[in-house]
Protein backbone atom coordinates (compact mmCIF):
# COMPACT_ATOMS: atom_id res chain seq x y z
CA UNK A 1 0.00 0.00 0.00
CA UNK A 2 2.78 2.64 0.68
CA UNK A 3 4.79 1.76 -2.48
CA UNK A 4 1.24 2.38 -4.23
CA UNK A 5 0.61 5.52 -2.30
CA UNK A 6 4.13 7.23 -2.96
CA UNK A 7 4.11 6.09 -6.97
CA UNK A 8 0.77 8.29 -7.26
CA UNK A 9 1.99 11.02 -4.94
CA UNK A 10 5.14 11.64 -7.62
CA UNK A 11 5.26 14.34 -10.07
CA UNK A 12 6.09 12.65 -13.67
CA UNK A 13 9.61 14.24 -13.34
CA UNK A 14 10.20 12.49 -10.22
CA UNK A 15 9.32 9.42 -12.04
CA UNK A 16 12.08 10.44 -14.95
CA UNK A 17 14.83 10.75 -12.42
CA UNK A 18 13.87 7.27 -10.11
CA UNK A 19 16.72 5.26 -12.48
CA UNK A 20 19.32 8.01 -11.81
CA UNK A 21 18.01 7.81 -8.11
CA UNK A 22 18.65 4.16 -8.25
CA UNK A 23 21.91 4.47 -9.52
CA UNK A 24 23.02 6.30 -6.48
CA UNK A 25 22.08 3.64 -4.02
CA UNK A 26 23.63 1.41 -6.01
CA UNK A 27 27.37 3.41 -5.28
CA UNK A 28 25.97 4.28 -1.93
CA UNK A 29 26.27 0.78 -1.47
CA UNK A 30 29.27 -0.06 -3.07
CA UNK A 31 30.83 2.54 -1.49
CA UNK A 32 30.34 0.94 2.33
CA UNK A 33 30.55 -2.55 0.66
CA UNK A 34 28.57 -5.59 0.20
CA UNK A 35 26.64 -7.40 2.76
CA UNK A 36 27.50 -11.17 3.04
CA UNK A 37 24.86 -13.67 4.44
CA UNK A 38 25.45 -15.53 7.07
CA UNK A 39 24.22 -18.84 6.59
CA UNK A 40 26.76 -20.05 4.55
CA UNK A 41 25.97 -22.12 1.66
CA UNK A 42 28.83 -24.66 -0.21
CA UNK A 43 27.21 -25.66 -3.86
CA UNK A 44 29.30 -26.26 -6.35
CA UNK A 45 27.37 -25.37 -8.96
CA UNK A 46 26.98 -22.18 -11.40
CA UNK A 47 23.98 -21.87 -13.50
CA UNK A 48 23.90 -19.23 -16.77
CA UNK A 49 20.65 -16.92 -17.67
CA UNK A 50 20.99 -15.52 -21.46
CA UNK A 51 20.85 -11.71 -21.33
CA UNK A 52 20.97 -9.46 -24.31
CA UNK A 53 23.25 -6.65 -25.40
CA UNK A 54 20.71 -4.13 -25.52
CA UNK A 55 17.22 -4.47 -24.64
CA UNK A 56 16.34 -1.42 -25.94
CA UNK A 57 17.57 -2.89 -29.82
CA UNK A 58 17.39 -6.73 -29.75
CA UNK A 59 18.96 -6.73 -33.09
CA UNK A 60 22.08 -4.75 -32.14
CA UNK A 61 25.14 -6.57 -32.42
CA UNK A 62 28.67 -3.74 -33.53
CA UNK A 63 30.21 -2.25 -30.48
CA UNK A 64 32.97 -0.48 -31.93
CA UNK A 65 35.52 -2.97 -33.21
CA UNK A 66 33.36 -5.71 -31.05
CA UNK A 67 30.66 -7.65 -32.54
CA UNK A 68 28.10 -9.19 -29.61
CA UNK A 69 27.83 -13.09 -29.74
CA UNK A 70 26.23 -13.93 -26.35
CA UNK A 71 25.92 -12.94 -22.41
CA UNK A 72 24.96 -14.43 -19.76
CA UNK A 73 24.14 -13.53 -15.92
CA UNK A 74 26.22 -16.45 -13.62
CA UNK A 75 24.52 -17.10 -10.54
CA UNK A 76 25.26 -19.22 -7.77
CA UNK A 77 23.92 -19.91 -4.18
CA UNK A 78 27.50 -20.68 -2.76
CA UNK A 79 28.11 -17.57 -0.27
CA UNK A 80 31.44 -17.10 -2.20
CA UNK A 81 30.83 -16.50 -5.06
CA UNK A 82 30.83 -13.27 -6.62
CA UNK A 83 33.06 -10.25 -6.76
CA UNK A 84 34.99 -11.40 -9.50
CA UNK A 85 37.93 -9.53 -10.29
CA UNK A 86 40.12 -11.25 -13.03
CA UNK A 87 39.27 -14.02 -15.60
CA UNK A 88 41.25 -16.19 -17.61
CA UNK A 89 40.94 -19.44 -19.93
CA UNK A 90 42.76 -22.43 -20.04
CA UNK A 91 42.19 -24.78 -22.52
CA UNK A 92 38.95 -25.18 -24.71
CA UNK A 93 36.82 -22.79 -22.92
CA UNK A 94 37.91 -23.85 -19.71
CA UNK A 95 37.40 -20.38 -16.88
CA UNK A 96 39.45 -19.62 -14.29
CA UNK A 97 38.12 -16.62 -12.24
CA UNK A 98 39.13 -15.29 -8.93
CA UNK A 99 37.27 -12.68 -6.32
CA UNK A 100 38.50 -9.74 -4.34
CA UNK A 101 38.04 -12.25 -1.14
CA UNK A 102 40.70 -15.00 -2.17
CA UNK A 103 37.86 -17.36 -3.73
CA UNK A 104 38.97 -19.25 -7.25
CA UNK A 105 35.67 -20.34 -9.43
CA UNK A 106 36.56 -22.62 -12.45
CA UNK A 107 33.96 -23.71 -15.20
CA UNK A 108 33.42 -24.95 -18.71
CA UNK A 109 31.31 -23.77 -20.77
CA UNK A 110 29.67 -26.49 -22.98
CA UNK A 111 29.00 -26.24 -26.75
CA UNK A 112 24.93 -26.05 -25.77
CA UNK A 113 25.80 -23.17 -23.72
CA UNK A 114 25.56 -24.71 -20.49
CA UNK A 115 28.28 -24.86 -17.53
CA UNK A 116 29.87 -27.85 -17.08
CA UNK A 117 32.34 -29.10 -14.13
CA UNK A 118 32.23 -26.00 -11.90
CA UNK A 119 33.52 -25.57 -8.61
CA UNK A 120 34.07 -22.48 -5.84
CA UNK A 121 36.86 -23.07 -3.55
CA UNK A 122 39.51 -20.26 -1.78
CA UNK A 123 42.63 -19.97 -3.23
CA UNK A 124 45.63 -21.87 -1.39
CA UNK A 125 46.89 -19.14 1.70
CA UNK A 126 43.87 -17.34 1.67
CA UNK A 127 43.14 -18.50 4.90
CA UNK A 128 45.14 -19.78 8.07
CA UNK A 129 47.03 -19.13 10.67
CA UNK A 130 48.03 -15.41 11.08
CA UNK A 131 46.21 -14.35 7.83
CA UNK A 132 43.76 -11.76 7.64
CA UNK A 133 41.54 -10.65 4.51
CA UNK A 134 43.95 -8.07 3.49
CA UNK A 135 45.94 -11.42 2.13
CA UNK A 136 42.71 -12.41 0.06
CA UNK A 137 42.40 -9.08 -2.25
CA UNK A 138 42.74 -11.14 -5.47
CA UNK A 139 42.46 -8.28 -8.17
CA UNK A 140 44.58 -9.36 -11.16
CA UNK A 141 45.48 -13.12 -13.00
CA UNK A 142 47.35 -14.51 -15.83
CA UNK A 143 48.21 -17.66 -16.98
CA UNK A 144 51.30 -19.28 -18.67
CA UNK A 145 49.91 -22.25 -21.39
CA UNK A 146 53.60 -24.14 -21.47
CA UNK A 147 54.54 -24.31 -17.88
CA UNK A 148 50.98 -24.42 -16.47
CA UNK A 149 51.38 -21.81 -13.88
CA UNK A 150 49.23 -18.84 -13.09
CA UNK A 151 50.16 -15.91 -11.17
CA UNK A 152 47.60 -13.41 -9.15
CA UNK A 153 48.36 -9.83 -8.40
CA UNK A 154 46.55 -9.28 -4.98
CA UNK A 155 46.03 -5.36 -3.80
CA UNK A 156 45.68 -4.66 0.09
CA UNK A 157 49.20 -6.38 0.81
CA UNK A 158 50.64 -5.40 -2.69
CA UNK A 159 51.82 -9.10 -4.03
CA UNK A 160 52.11 -11.04 -6.57
CA UNK A 161 51.77 -15.09 -6.13
CA UNK A 162 52.82 -17.91 -8.64
CA UNK A 163 50.12 -21.25 -8.10
CA UNK A 164 51.62 -24.94 -9.43
CA UNK A 165 49.53 -25.72 -12.41
CA UNK A 166 47.17 -27.53 -10.18
CA UNK A 167 46.46 -24.50 -8.25
CA UNK A 168 46.86 -26.66 -5.20
CA UNK A 169 49.84 -24.42 -3.56
CA UNK A 170 51.52 -21.15 -3.73
CA UNK A 171 55.22 -21.78 -5.59
CA UNK A 172 56.69 -18.50 -5.66
CA UNK A 173 55.78 -15.06 -4.08
CA UNK A 174 56.96 -11.25 -4.53
CA UNK A 175 56.33 -8.60 -2.50
CA UNK A 176 55.34 -5.29 -4.28
CA UNK A 177 58.48 -3.42 -2.04
CA UNK A 178 57.93 -0.11 -4.61
CA UNK A 179 54.04 -0.35 -4.04
CA UNK A 180 54.28 0.46 0.23
CA UNK A 181 52.59 3.61 0.80
CA UNK A 182 50.05 3.03 -1.95
CA UNK A 183 46.40 2.92 -0.80
CA UNK A 184 45.16 -0.49 -0.08
CA UNK A 185 43.00 0.32 -2.84
CA UNK A 186 45.09 1.31 -5.43
CA UNK A 187 47.21 -1.25 -5.95
CA UNK A 188 47.88 -3.73 -9.25
CA UNK A 189 45.03 -4.06 -10.51
CA UNK A 190 45.62 -5.64 -13.51
CA UNK A 191 48.62 -8.24 -14.43
CA UNK A 192 49.29 -10.18 -18.10
CA UNK A 193 52.51 -12.20 -19.45
CA UNK A 194 53.15 -11.27 -22.63
CA UNK A 195 54.14 -13.73 -25.36
CA UNK A 196 57.90 -13.51 -24.36
CA UNK A 197 57.73 -14.14 -21.02
CA UNK A 198 57.91 -10.14 -19.76
CA UNK A 199 55.31 -9.08 -17.57
CA UNK A 200 53.16 -6.08 -17.44
CA UNK A 201 51.55 -4.39 -14.20
CA UNK A 202 49.39 -1.49 -14.00
CA UNK A 203 47.81 0.05 -10.84
CA UNK A 204 43.90 0.96 -10.65
CA UNK A 205 44.81 4.81 -9.68
CA UNK A 206 47.19 7.91 -10.45
CA UNK A 207 50.45 7.74 -8.49
CA UNK A 208 52.78 9.64 -10.88
CA UNK A 209 53.52 13.14 -10.80
CA UNK A 210 52.00 13.24 -14.43
CA UNK A 211 48.49 12.22 -13.59
CA UNK A 212 49.28 8.63 -14.90
CA UNK A 213 48.94 5.32 -13.45
CA UNK A 214 51.80 3.53 -11.93
CA UNK A 215 52.84 0.55 -14.57
CA UNK A 216 55.91 -1.90 -14.78
CA UNK A 217 57.31 -4.10 -17.38
CA UNK A 218 59.37 -6.85 -15.61
CA UNK A 219 61.67 -8.69 -17.53
CA UNK A 220 60.96 -12.57 -16.09
CA UNK A 221 58.88 -13.60 -14.07
CA UNK A 222 58.22 -11.06 -11.53
CA UNK A 223 58.67 -14.14 -8.47
CA UNK A 224 62.04 -15.32 -9.62
CA UNK A 225 65.27 -13.06 -8.66
CA UNK A 226 66.97 -10.92 -10.94
CA UNK A 227 63.94 -10.05 -13.00
CA UNK A 228 64.58 -6.33 -14.00
CA UNK A 229 61.93 -3.92 -13.80
CA UNK A 230 61.05 -0.92 -15.74
CA UNK A 231 58.64 1.30 -14.69
CA UNK A 232 56.01 3.54 -17.04
CA UNK A 233 52.83 5.70 -17.33
CA UNK A 234 49.52 4.55 -17.99
CA UNK A 235 47.41 6.75 -19.49
CA UNK A 236 43.83 5.59 -18.89
CA UNK A 237 40.78 7.19 -20.65
CA UNK A 238 39.51 10.07 -19.61
CA UNK A 239 37.76 8.82 -15.85
CA UNK A 240 38.65 5.50 -16.41
CA UNK A 241 40.46 3.14 -14.28
CA UNK A 242 42.09 -0.08 -15.86
CA UNK A 243 40.55 -3.59 -13.89
CA UNK A 244 41.96 -5.92 -16.30
CA UNK A 245 44.85 -6.87 -19.06
CA UNK A 246 45.35 -9.85 -21.57
CA UNK A 247 47.44 -10.52 -24.68
CA UNK A 248 46.14 -10.92 -28.22
CA UNK A 249 47.81 -12.90 -30.77
CA UNK A 250 49.65 -10.44 -32.23
CA UNK A 251 51.13 -9.51 -28.78
CA UNK A 252 49.37 -6.02 -28.07
CA UNK A 253 48.29 -5.62 -24.81
CA UNK A 254 44.59 -5.76 -24.40
CA UNK A 255 43.06 -3.59 -21.56
CA UNK A 256 39.39 -3.57 -19.60
CA UNK A 257 39.21 0.20 -18.69
CA UNK A 258 36.14 0.59 -15.86
CA UNK A 259 34.03 3.86 -15.06
CA UNK A 260 31.52 4.47 -12.25
CA UNK A 261 29.88 7.65 -12.22
CA UNK A 262 26.65 9.67 -12.13
CA UNK A 263 23.68 9.72 -13.30
CA UNK A 264 24.87 7.08 -15.67
CA UNK A 265 26.53 4.88 -13.47
CA UNK A 266 28.68 1.64 -15.10
CA UNK A 267 30.67 1.99 -17.96
CA UNK A 268 33.65 0.39 -19.72
CA UNK A 269 36.56 0.97 -22.32
CA UNK A 270 38.08 -1.76 -24.42
CA UNK A 271 41.79 -0.51 -25.23
CA UNK A 272 44.88 -1.53 -27.43
CA UNK A 273 48.48 -0.73 -25.94
CA UNK A 274 51.95 -1.64 -27.96
CA UNK A 275 54.21 -3.19 -25.48
CA UNK A 276 57.47 -1.78 -27.89
CA UNK A 277 55.78 1.57 -27.12
CA UNK A 278 56.98 1.08 -23.04
CA UNK A 279 60.30 2.73 -21.70
CA UNK A 280 61.82 4.21 -18.19
CA UNK A 281 58.86 6.60 -16.89
CA UNK A 282 57.32 7.13 -20.45
CA UNK A 283 53.33 7.79 -19.92
CA UNK A 284 51.71 5.69 -22.76
CA UNK A 285 47.79 6.45 -23.80
CA UNK A 286 46.35 3.19 -25.25
CA UNK A 287 43.53 3.67 -28.12
CA UNK A 288 40.04 2.78 -27.40
CA UNK A 289 38.13 0.47 -29.79
CA UNK A 290 35.26 0.03 -28.38
CA UNK A 291 33.02 1.50 -25.29
CA UNK A 292 30.11 -0.48 -23.38
CA UNK A 293 27.33 2.11 -21.55
CA UNK A 294 24.06 2.26 -21.10
CA UNK A 295 21.36 1.10 -22.61
CA UNK A 296 24.27 -1.77 -23.92
CA UNK A 297 24.54 -4.87 -21.12
CA UNK A 298 27.34 -3.36 -18.75
CA UNK A 299 28.13 -3.48 -15.43
CA UNK A 300 31.31 -3.69 -12.77
CA UNK A 301 33.25 -4.99 -15.62
CA UNK A 302 36.64 -6.40 -14.17
CA UNK A 303 37.86 -9.45 -15.82
CA UNK A 304 39.05 -9.95 -19.42
CA UNK A 305 40.44 -12.88 -21.48
CA UNK A 306 40.87 -13.46 -25.08
CA UNK A 307 40.82 -17.00 -27.22
CA UNK A 308 40.66 -17.69 -30.65
CA UNK A 309 37.69 -19.79 -32.41
CA UNK A 310 37.54 -20.69 -35.90
CA UNK A 311 40.06 -18.11 -37.17
CA UNK A 312 38.26 -15.64 -34.72
CA UNK A 313 39.42 -13.57 -32.04
CA UNK A 314 37.33 -13.94 -29.16
CA UNK A 315 37.00 -11.06 -26.00
CA UNK A 316 35.65 -12.58 -22.69
CA UNK A 317 34.30 -9.97 -20.20
CA UNK A 318 32.84 -10.47 -16.88
CA UNK A 319 31.59 -8.48 -13.99
CA UNK A 320 32.43 -8.06 -10.19
CA UNK A 321 29.20 -7.92 -8.44
CA UNK A 322 30.26 -6.69 -5.27
CA UNK A 323 29.02 -9.64 -3.20
CA UNK A 324 25.35 -6.87 -3.54
CA UNK A 325 21.75 -7.77 -4.31
CA UNK A 326 21.94 -5.03 -7.06
CA UNK A 327 24.32 -5.88 -9.18
CA UNK A 328 25.09 -8.95 -11.44
CA UNK A 329 27.81 -11.33 -12.49
CA UNK A 330 27.45 -10.79 -16.02
CA UNK A 331 29.94 -12.79 -18.59
CA UNK A 332 29.82 -11.18 -22.36
CA UNK A 333 31.21 -12.65 -25.36
CA UNK A 334 32.35 -10.92 -28.33
CA UNK A 335 34.32 -11.27 -31.75
CA UNK A 336 37.41 -8.55 -32.26
CA UNK A 337 37.94 -7.23 -35.17
CA UNK A 338 41.30 -5.04 -35.88
CA UNK A 339 41.91 -3.66 -38.56
CA UNK A 340 45.07 -2.70 -40.34
CA UNK A 341 43.68 1.29 -40.12
CA UNK A 342 42.67 2.70 -36.97
CA UNK A 343 38.96 1.65 -36.08
CA UNK A 344 36.34 3.85 -35.13
CA UNK A 345 35.49 3.48 -31.31
CA UNK A 346 31.61 3.35 -31.44
CA UNK A 347 30.38 5.30 -28.57
CA UNK A 348 27.46 3.66 -26.65
CA UNK A 349 24.15 5.58 -26.76
CA UNK A 350 22.79 6.51 -23.65
CA UNK A 351 42.50 -27.71 -15.94
CA UNK A 352 43.76 -29.60 -14.60
CA UNK A 353 41.86 -30.31 -11.32
CA UNK A 354 42.28 -29.01 -7.83
CA UNK A 355 44.31 -32.23 -6.78
CA UNK A 356 48.12 -31.24 -6.35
Amino acid sequence: MFELIFMNAMTPAMRKRLPRLAVLLLLMVIAVGGHREYSRNYSQQIELVPLALDETDPERRKVGALTFLNAWELRSDNSDFGGISALAVIGNNRFLAVSDAGTLMGFTLGKSNRIDDSFIAALPGAYGDNVDYRERDSEGMTYDPASGHIWVSYEARHAVRRFSPSLGRIDGIKRLTYAYGWKPNGGVEAIARLRDGRFVLLSETHHRADGSNSAFLYSGDPVEPGSQTTPFGYRAPEGYRPTDATVLPDGKLLILNRRIGLPQGFSAKLAVLDPAEIGTDVAIAPRTIATLASPLLVDNMEGLAVTEENERIIVWMISDDNFTALQRTILMKFSLDLPNKKPEAETAPGFETLSQ
